[in-house]
C-alpha cells in the first residue's frame, strides 16, 4: 500500500542520442497520447555548470514510477572521443540514469529493444547495470510499430497511479460534474426565486412561474384566483406581480365608487379587495354613509335587493323581490341520468318578498352559534381520502368537524360539515336571538333567488369559460383524475373559497354556484311533476308525502361545471355531514 500511494504518475524515457533518437521520440509521441505531456521525462537539459549532474539526474529518476530503456543497434557500441565505449565510462549519462533506476525497488525498469537490437548479455554490462539484462525486453519493430507500442503503454499504465491511468475519465467525470453543480446551482436558485429571471428559463423551472405563464388575460383580473395566487407564492417575483395586478385592479375599480353614497356598492368593493389599500378608504366611507342614514331615520331599508343585519353577529340579508320564473333545467342541460330529477320544468311564482343571506353561512358566524349553544357537532365527516384519486374516494372521515374541515379555512369561509339539523337549529337559534323569523330557504326560493332573472344554465349565461368568475368548482389546476372545467382556473385547486370571493349576481347573492352545497327546507323528490300547487303558486317548501332526504343546492368547490348550474340539486340525509355541504338562511318579512 505504500508503494501505491507513494507513486508519482511519472514516465522516465533513458536512450543515448546516436543510437536511438528517433525510435525514443516515437516511443515519446505514441505515450504522450494517452498520458499528460508532463508526466514524461525524455530529455535532462541545462544542467548547470558546477553543478553534480550524478546526482541531479539521479533525483529526476526518482520522481518516476516507470523507466524505458531505449536499446538501438548501437547502444553498447558508441565511442567517445578517445575511443572509448561510453557505456564502459562512470560518468555516462545514459549508465548513470539505468544505475539509478535499477538500484529503486519501486521503480519498473523496461528495456525497450528498437531498430532490431539485440538485448546486451550480463557480460557486456558494467557492474552497476548488469541487473538490466535480467529484465524481460519489450521488441518494437519497424513493421508493427504500432502494435509493439500498444503493448508498451498498456504495461507502463499498468504501473502508474489510477489518476494518471484514468485521467481522461476523471477530467470527464470532474467536467461533469462541475457542469451538474452549476446546473443545479442554477436550478435551485431560480426554483427558490433567488434568482428572478433565468433569460426565459424561469418559466420552466419555478412552478409559480410555470402556473403564471399559463393565466389568461381574464384569469388575472380575477381578484379571487389573484388572492390565492398571492396566498400561496408571496415570496416569488410572481406573487409579487399578481398582489401588482390585484392592487392595479382595485385602484380602478375603487376610482369608480369612492364618491358613492350607494352602501350596497362599497359593500361589493370590500367583499372583493377586503384586503387592498383601498379597503381602509371603503371601511371609512361605508362607516360615514351608515351613521348618516342612522341619524336620518334609523331604520332598517326593506326595499326591494337592500342589505341589512339584525346583528352584529347576524349574517347579511337581501330583500329579495317577489316575481316570476321557471324552475328546472333544460333538456339541453341534462348530461347524466340523476338530472332527470330537475324536469318537468314549472312555472313558479314569488308571491311575497322574503331575504337569503347575502353570502353563505360564515364559519366565523357559526361559531358563534356553536359556542353559545354548546351543539354537538360530532368528530366525524364526510371528504375526500385521496384528492391525487378523487373518484370512488368519498368516504365518513374521523377526527373532522365543521372547525377541521381537511382544508384550509378561515372565519370568512363557509362553515361546512354542518347537517340539516345544525342548520335549521342555527335558525331557530337566529330567530330566538333577534325575534325574525329566519329559517332555511325553500327550494323554489333558492332557485329564484340564484338565477336572478336568468334562465340559461348559470346566472351570468351558458359560458362556461366564464363560471370561474362566479364560483368555486374544480377547474384546470386540478390534476386530470378531476372532471374538471378545463376552461378556466379560479385559484382554489382545492377548499372552499372565503365567501365573496366571487362576482355576485344580478340580485347581489354571493357563491350560488359551487363553493358548498346549500341545505333547502325541501323534502327530496326525484321529480317535479307531482309539485303541490302552494309550491307553483307561492315558492313554499314541498314537505309531503315523506322526507327520506332533503335537498342541497348550488354544487360544491369539488364539482365539475355541469354540478355548479342553476338547476342542478341533489338528495342528502339530513343528519349527514360533508365538507362539501354548508347552507344559506332565508328571513321571511312581514308585509307592509
Amino acid at each position: 500500500m505504500r508503494w501505491w500511494t507513494a507513486r508519482k504518475g511519472n514516465v522516465f524515457i533513458n536512450y543515448r542520442r546516436e543510437d536511438s533518437a528517433a525510435w525514443a521520440g516515437r516511443i515519446h509521441d505514441r505515450l504522450v497520447r494517452s498520458l499528460p505531456t508532463r508526466r514524461i521525462f525524455i530529455d535532462v537539459d541545462n544542467i548547470p555548470e558546477g553543478e553534480p549532474f550524478a546526482e541531479l539526474l539521479d533525483q529526476k529518476v526518482a520522481q518516476c514510477d516507470v523507466f524505458l530503456a531505449v536499446i538501438g543497434p548501437n547502444w553498447l557500441d558508441v565511442h567517445d572521443q578517445s575511443g572509448n565505449r561510453r557505456i564502459n565510462n562512470s560518468a555516462d549519462f545514459v549508465r548513470i540514469e539505468i544505475a539509478s533506476a535499477l538500484k529503486r525497488k519501486n521503480i519498473l525498469v523496461i528495456p525497450v529493444v528498437v531498430g532490431g537490437a539485440k538485448m546486451p548479455s550480463a557480460n557486456e554490462l558494467p557492474d552497476d547495470i548488469r541487473e538490466l539484462s535480467g529484465r524481460n525486453a519489450l521488441e518494437i519493430q519497424s513493421n508493427r510499430f504500432h502494435r509493439d507500442a500498444d503493448r508498451l503503454l498498456k504495461r507502463v499504465r499498468s504501473a502508474l497511479p489510477f489518476y494518471v491511468r484514468r485521467r481522461r475519465a476523471i477530467r470527464y467525470a470532474l467536467t461533469s460534474l462541475t457542469l451538474f453543480s452549476v446546473a443545479a446551482a442554477f436550478y435551485t436558485a431560480v426554483f427558490t426565486s433567488k434568482l428572478e429571471t433565468a433569460f426565459g428559463l424561469e418559466r420552466f423551472i419555478r412552478p409559480s412561474a410555470i402556473e403564471w405563464e399559463t393565466l389568461t388575460y381574464q384569469d388575472k383580473t380575477n381578484p379571487a384566483y389573484l388572492r390565492d395566487f398571492i396566498d400561496r407564492q408571496t415570496a416569488t417575483p410572481e406573487g409579487r406581480e399578481a398582489a401588482y395586478w390585484l392592487n392595479f385592479i382595485s385602484e380602478r375599480a375603487w376610482s369608480k365608487i369612492e364618491d358613492t353614497a350607494d352602501t350596497n356598492k362599497i359593500a361589493d368593493f370590500l367583499a372583493t379587495f377586503r384586503n387592498s389599500d383601498q379597503a381602509k378608504l371603503a371601511i371609512s366611507r361605508q362607516e360615514q354613509l351608515h351613521a348618516t342614514a342612522e341619524g336620518r331615520n334609523g331604520q332598517t331599508d326593506l326595499s326591494p335587493l337592500a342589505r341589512f343585519r339584525d346583528c352584529a353577529e347576524c349574517p347579511e340579508m337581501i330583500v329579495i323581490p317577489p316575481g316570476q320564473f321557471t324552475m328546472g333545467s333544460l333538456d339541453s342541460e341534462k348530461f347524466q341520468l340523476q338530472d332527470d330529477d330537475e324536469s318537468p320544468r314549472q312555472p313558479i311564482t314569488i308571491a311575497k318578498r322574503f331575504a337569503v343571506g347575502r353570502f353563505e353561512v360564515t364559519l366565523g358566524e357559526f361559531k358563534v352559534f356553536v359556542n353559545q349553544t354548546g351543539r354537538s357537532m360530532g368528530d366525524e365527516c364526510i371528504g375526500i381520502f385521496d384528492p391525487v384519486q378523487r373518484p370512488g374516494s368519498w368516504g365518513e372521515i374521523p377526527q373532522r368537524n365543521f372547525i377541521n374541515a381537511g382544508f384550509v379555512q378561515g372565519d370568512d369561509h363557509p362553515a361546512v360539515c354542518v347537517s340539516w339539523d345544525d342548520a335549521t337549529a342555527y335558525a331557530r337559534w337566529l330567530s330566538k336571538r333577534t325575534g325574525a323569523e329566519y329559517r332555511l330557504p325553500t327550494e323554489a326560493e333558492w332557485e329564484y333567488a340564484a338565477r336572478a332573472g336568468s334562465q340559461e344554465s348559470y346566472s351570468f349565461g351558458d359560458d362556461e369559460s366564464l363560471l370561474c368568475q362566479f364560483g368555486n368548482g374544480a377547474d384546470r389546476s386540478l390534476n386530470a383524475a378531476w372532471d374538471a372545467n378545463r376552461w378556466c382556473a379560479d385559484g382554489k385547486p382545492f377548499g372552499s373559497a372565503a365567501v365573496g370571493s366571487y362576482k355576485p349576481n344580478l340580485f347581489g347573492l354571493r357563491d350560488s354556484h359551487g363553493n358548498v352545497h346549500e341545505w333547502v327546507a325541501d323534502c327530496y323528490h326525484n321529480s317535479y311533476a307531482d309539485m303541490p300547487d302552494e309550491t307553483k303558486k307561492a315558492g313554499a317548501a314541498w314537505l309531503s308525502p315523506s322526507c327520506i332526504a332533503r335537498v342541497i343546492r348550488g354544487g360544491c368547490w369539488a364539482y365539475p361545471a355541469v354540478g355548479l348550474r342553476s338547476a342542478s340539486r341533489e338528495p342528502w340525509e339530513q343528519f349527514k355531514r360533508s365538507y362539501c355541504v354548508g347552507f344559506r338562511i332565508a328571513r321571511t318579512l312581514e308585509e307592509r
